[in-house]
């Protein structure tokens, strides 16, 4: 059952509509949480909505560091503050997806008769497709329309997800950096690549060109 909520939240709102987060009814916060398979800091920072940078600085770490099943970390309870310097939150550049740039056949759109969450690139030469920025492996799946499928969560709660693979060589839970191999694109389809900021879908084309 876990893992078929799992899916459907990722296929309908990475793929389709923005991040969806449900608002759920004032509880008391715990004061530690215990990692489990699959955790990570930035999706644990967002269940108990505080910044990634937070939660690892009040455990004596970083989010460049691993996590590890059934350790316990602690979590910052009611007016407790944490105090996070700039320089501590990695600015990344996204790196281009694709070994060449290639032609943007059909882009970003918000318009309600013809939205298209992502930007589809027009088959290249080179089939490899590449992580854009570092992070976790989070989703790999299969669905119509997008064939094979990752989806990778970065830091300050951004997400990409990388469409069209006829293989992929990542699981999940693998952390990857800029540039490593996610998969091979299928032969008649260019890439379909989308980013997320939580509930915000951004434009691919203008953070490939100007940063987030």
């Amino acid at each position: 059952m876990y893992r078929l909520q799992f899916i459907l939240i990722f296929l309908g709102y990475f793929l389709l509509f923005p991040i969806f987060s449900k608002q759920t009814s004032k509880t008391e916060v715990p004061s530690s949480y215990r990692v489990t398979k699959g955790d990570s800091w930035f999706g644990i920072a967002k269940k108990f909505k505080i910044s990634p940078e937070t939660l690892a600085k009040l455990n004596g770490r970083t989010t460049k560091e691993n996590l590890y099943e059934r350790e316990v970390l602690r979590i910052p309870k009611g007016e407790e503050k944490v105090s996070v310097s700039a320089e501590s939150v990695l600015k990344e550049i996204p790196t281009y997806p694709l070994v060449q740039r290639e032609k943007v056949v059909k882009k970003f759109s918000e318009l309600t008769y013809d939205p298209h969450k992502g930007i589809q690139f027009q088959r290249g030469v080179s089939s490899l497709v590449r992580a854009s920025l570092p992070g976790k492996v989070v989703h790999v799946d299969y669905m119509d329309g997008y064939d094979n499928f990752v989806i990778l969560e970065h830091q300050n709660g951004l997400y990409s997800v990388y469409g069209n693979l006829e293989r992929i060589q990542v699981t999940e839970g693998q952390q990857v950096k800029p540039k490593d191999r996610l998969g091979i694109l299928v032969k008649d389809k260019g890439l379909y690549f989308q980013m997320n900021r939580q509930k915000l879908s951004l434009n691919p084309e203008k953070i490939l060109e100007r940063g987030i």
